[in-house]
């Protein structure tokens, strides 16, 4: 189901469970009653051509590090939502089988509440799955603590929820957390010049040539007005790595063919400040083996962690009074270890308690290079945190595309 079609059905009265597909996760505590979801009105900005230039995680890397911006106007559809001053918020939507943008715009209010409510529902947890990934050896201190996990079961219930976004410019990495949705980053749906990619697909769990689960084509990608309008699609620098975050909506049934059945998905989570420096962050990502800093014997396709992130404290920094941030810090940084591939990958814990592990952020930004990292080195990544209300927004797109 397309944002259009969700607004459909909610015009009509009938709700989500008239609309939904049959992909409904097997592990949501009742959903004998589908819960109420905050549902968008859809006003288009353009038609867009979608492209498939060559994309290059490395240049973004080396686009933030320099700190130049491209000077770009804001979009006036677009800017008119960026702050919910109305009691309403919007979000960029590119539809990719109408190749148009819009921005969907929800009100605030009915998010927090169809959110509060799906919380009860454990709409914010983990699919099953009780396989833990041990705790083996970043560049966080110069040293890449990252493992391997090509050898590990291709079912393996952390590792199937997140897998490779790819196109065929390049790639990235994602995670699962709901049935249809994937988070990412914001500048992996993007070329070099700023334009909209075209057949992005998201490979759960690839393992070299292996697709246990597939190659799924999204539909659509949803991502925040402020990455657009602040020019962050045409050049990304440190100040954009807050608002890079990005969701992919992918098309119903989207593992009727997979051989293995349907990966799962991981949970969401928010903390505030002090409670998230408190957390165990890890990461897993696709690092791409001919780009700078790869891990050492490095496999192409094949998944890796850091899976003590040099037990480093998340510290978070750079406020933003825009949705969804709304005055928290947003930028992420800690200890995991990562180089260009891992863009999107999540920054999840167990830390949070029972039924995860949870995404907490992503992954978009090495903060120190090959000449810059040292043994003083910390926080070696930096990448969008999980803020209250983002985490609210990603629960409503769970119970609205199953």
């Amino acid at each position: 189901m397309n944002l259009r079609s969700l607004l459909a059905c909610s015009l009509s009265l009938l709700g989500a469970s008239a609309c939904a597909t049959s992909d409904a996760p097997a592990v949501e505590p009742d959903l004998s009653a589908q819960p109420a979801v905050a549902a968008p009105e859809l006003h288009l900005v353009r038609t867009v051509a979608l492209s498939d230039a060559p994309y290059d995680d490395e240049l973004h890397q080396r686009q933030i590090q320099s700190g130049l911006r491209a000077q770009v106007t804001p979009d006036p559809v677009a800017a008119r939502f960026e702050r919910s001053s109305d009691g309403t918020f919007g979000v960029m939507y590119v539809d990719y089988a109408q190749r148009a943008e819009y921005v969907a715009v929800y009100n605030l209010e009915d998010t927090r509440t169809a959110a509060a409510e799906l919380v009860k529902r454990g709409m914010n947890q983990a699919s099953e799955g009780t396989d833990h990934l041990g705790v083996p050896r970043g560049w966080s201190n110069d040293i890449d603590n990252r493992i391997s996990f090509e050898d590990y079961a291709v079912t393996h219930s952390t590792l199937r929820r997140i897998g490779r976004v790819a196109s065929a410019a390049g790639g990235c990495t994602g995670a699962l957390f709901g049935p249809r949705v994937v988070l990412t980053a914001a500048h992996c749906i993007f070329d070099g010049a700023g334009n909209y990619l075209q057949n992005i697909t998201f490979q759960a769990r690839r393992n070299g040539s292996d697709l246990p689960y597939g190659s799924v084509v999204s539909q659509g990608a949803v991502y925040p007005i402020a990455y657009k309008n602040d020019g962050c699609n045409i050049s990304e620098t440190s100040s954009c790595v807050k608002n890079d975050w990005a969701i992919l909506i992918l098309p119903p049934d989207p593992w009727a063919a997979s051989p293995n059945g349907s990966p799962g998905y991981l949970g969401v989570w928010w903390a505030d400040d002090s409670t998230l420096a408190t957390f165990s962050p890890r990461n897993v990502g696709y690092p791409g083996c001919s780009n700078s800093m790869p891990p050492a014997n490095c496999v192409s396709y094949v998944a890796y962690g850091d899976l003590t992130c040099a037990g480093v404290p998340i510290a978070v920094t750079d406020e933003d009074d825009r949705w969804p941030l709304y005055g928290t810090k947003g930028k992420m940084m800690n200890g995991c270890d990562t180089s260009p591939g891992h863009s999107g990958g999540p920054i999840y814990s167990y830390s949070p308690g029972s039924n995860g592990p949870y995404i907490i952020g992503n992954a978009t930004w090495n903060q120190c290079n090959s000449s810059t990292c040292n043994a003083a080195t910390q926080y070696s990544t930096a990448g969008a945190r999980i803020s209250e209300t983002l985490a609210g927004y990603m629960m409503n797109l769970r119970a609205t595309y199953q």
